[in-house]
């Protein structure tokens, strides 16, 4: 199945509130600001739904915000086209900024309780993004050979390491995430290296200890972002070896049990390696919606995880996966057409309807549109075909003219009840209804798969139901 464009709504699958959690709060001023907006991205976890907020600046030009959140969690601020992305905050941080959009980075000053961990934020960029470009050096070294490639990531973290350490007044829980944050984006460089078939005799063994790890306490490995990418880039460097070695693709339950069987009392923890199993079983969730393979993979989890955070979300996941399963009724929606004429499914009972959530600026939904008009042809008479586009207006507008696209076209916001209902967290989403109003399949097969074949046998199944 291709990927799908992602983007960011705000689905309260889960509630994370509990008697631990504390008041984060951040506020601002924007000196002679050119929007009235910012932007704030909150990540609780690595495996639950990341929040996106939209804060209005008030008549001085501030913003307010401020979120219950219990450990360390991670921040993107955006004000028009400059801020920051996954910066570590902690529950008790009280942060206030200021600055001036013409130069964001020279201007910016930070004050509160936390902002010390802030202030080496932007004297880290300085000095490993803007006066020395690490990344542009990692891409020049990685093209020499294998030993000084890694020697230049080693040394390379020993001095972020060593200026994280020499930086004062920073807390300790910064420090050690900050560590693993490190440690985890270097070495991730070396597992993407070993990712090319040159290394893929390698045994698991040996693609360890070419990793320079160092012990993190549990929780810190398990909400870390970066150290948590590498680990699941690791582990998808071990499948594939896996794979290879027995020259077939692994069982999702193959998979989940060598995740498991990674365990490592310093390196890799068990909390960490929850944190994955729960990210993996979230994908399959999204993926296959609740087939009944991917209903035992989580009910094994749900049975054996300590992490009650990641149990409740696919908890309610699953529950919420349910009601798009087949068989269960299509949630009704009222939009406007082109023309600005009302158009609700309940229009439609007693007929097969599909419906596809599109949009102009992903790249799948434009390709899969090409083979739907033969389907559209062939069905015109029986199925009435829905496509409903979140972008603006007029680049909806647009977007129907210039890929003359057929069929009844609708439009709706990225961030309505609409969206929320149907669990649209990417795109293209397709969904089949049958006359009676009910999901038809719980999972409708891509317009471009087998150039449309396997929709095609899918929608006449569904036309000889009674």
């Amino acid at each position: 199945m291709k990927p799908k464009y992602l983007f960011f709504i705000l689905i309260f699958l889960s509630s994370f509130a509990t008697l631990a959690q504390t008041q984060f709060k951040f506020s601002g001023e924007i000196q002679n600001p050119t929007e009235r907006k910012v932007l704030i991205t909150l990540y609780r976890d690595w495996v639950g739904e990341e929040e996106e907020y939209e804060i209005e600046l008030n008549e001085k030009n501030q913003f307010s915000f401020s979120s219950s959140i219990k450990h360390i969690a991670y921040i993107d601020f955006y004000y028009a086209d400059q801020g920051f992305h996954y910066w570590i905050i902690e529950p008790t941080d009280d942060i206030t900024i200021k600055f001036s959009p013409k130069n964001f980075w020279t201007s910016i000053k930070v004050w509160g309780n936390g902002s010390e961990n802030w202030n080496y934020y932007i004297k880290q960029r300085e000095k490993f993004e803007v006066k020395r470009d690490f990344e542009m050096e990692a891409e020049r070294q990685s093209q020499t050979a294998q030993q000084q490639y890694f020697n230049f990531l080693d040394n390379e973290q020993l001095t972020q390491l060593e200026y994280l350490e020499k930086t004062p007044n920073l807390s300790k829980i910064f420090i050690q995430s900050r560590k693993a944050d490190i440690i985890g984006a270097i070495q991730n460089y070396k597992i993407n290296y070993l990712s090319s078939k040159k290394y893929g005799s390698w045994l698991e063994e040996k693609v360890k200890t070419t990793l320079k790890l160092e012990a993190l306490a549990d929780s810190v490995q398990a909400n870390s972002l970066e150290y948590g990418n590498m680990f699941q880039n690791l582990m998808d460097l071990f499948i594939a070896k896996s794979s290879n070695r027995k020259h077939k693709e692994l069982t999702e339950n193959e998979e989940l049990n060598l995740i498991k069987s990674s365990y490592d009392k310093d390196y890799f923890s068990f909390k960490l390696i929850e944190r994955v199993l729960a990210f993996k079983l979230n994908n399959m969730i999204d993926a296959e919606n609740i087939s009944p393979k991917v209903q035992t993979l989580v009910e094994d989890f749900l049975a054996t995880a300590n992490d009650r955070d990641y149990k409740n979300y696919l908890s309610n996941k699953v529950n919420f996966s349910k009601t798009l399963s087949k068989g269960s009724p299509a949630k009704p929606f009222k939009l406007k057409d082109i023309d600005g004429k009302d158009v609700s499914l309940k229009d439609f009972q007693g007929k097969i309807v599909y419906l596809d959530f599109w949009a102009s600026w992903c790249g799948p939904c434009i390709y899969d549109m090409k083979f739907m008009e033969p389907i559209k042809e062939k069905f015109k008479a029986e199925v009435v075909f829905i496509q409903i586009s979140l972008d603006s207006e007029v680049e909806w507008k647009d977007a129907v003219k210039m890929y003359h696209i057929k069929g009844i076209n609708l439009r709706v916001d990225e961030n309505s009840s609409i969206t929320k209902n149907y669990g649209i967290s990417g795109i293209p989403a397709y969904f089949l209804i049958d006359r009676k109003g009910n999901f038809a399949v719980s999972q409708v097969a891509d317009p471009s798969h087998e150039e449309g074949q396997e929709l095609i046998k899918q929608i006449e199944e569904v036309l000889q139901r009674n």
